[in-house]
């Protein structure tokens, strides 16, 4: 997700990818974080939540689906998130930091209380 220009209009600054605030794990050798980045060719904005690898400076995708966020350590290679879902309900998803596809789903339901 490199840019390059010659001058740095509008379009190129909206377009430039974002990065959030990293969450290391308990013995700072890993960091989670989250990219945004939007493209006016699609008209949308590319979300992934990437693994960093701080030894050795490289970083790879933990999800692409544009669906999680929040991501957090919940011990050395565990990671939870949350997920949007299209009905508009939110999942937590577990799973290990290496292989997330391979997760476990707890579906989380908000209500409104009313008297």
């Amino acid at each position: 997700m490199t840019i390059r220009a010659r001058k740095f209009d509008a379009k190129v600054l909206i377009s430039a990818p974002r990065r959030d605030a990293g969450v290391p794990n308990k013995d700072g050798s890993q960091v989670l974080y989250a990219i945004s980045q939007y493209s006016f060719e699609e008209h949308d904005t590319k979300r992934e939540i990437r693994l960093l690898d701080v030894k050795s400076d490289e970083s790879r995708v933990v999800d692409d689906s544009g669906k999680c966020s929040e991501p957090v350590w919940l011990d050395e290679d565990t990671i939870a998130m949350l997920r949007s879902t299209d009905e508009g309900e939110t999942e937590l998803v577990i799973g290990k930091a290496e292989n997330f596809k391979e997760r476990c789903l707890c579906r989380l339901t908000y209500r409104r209380l009313e008297d």
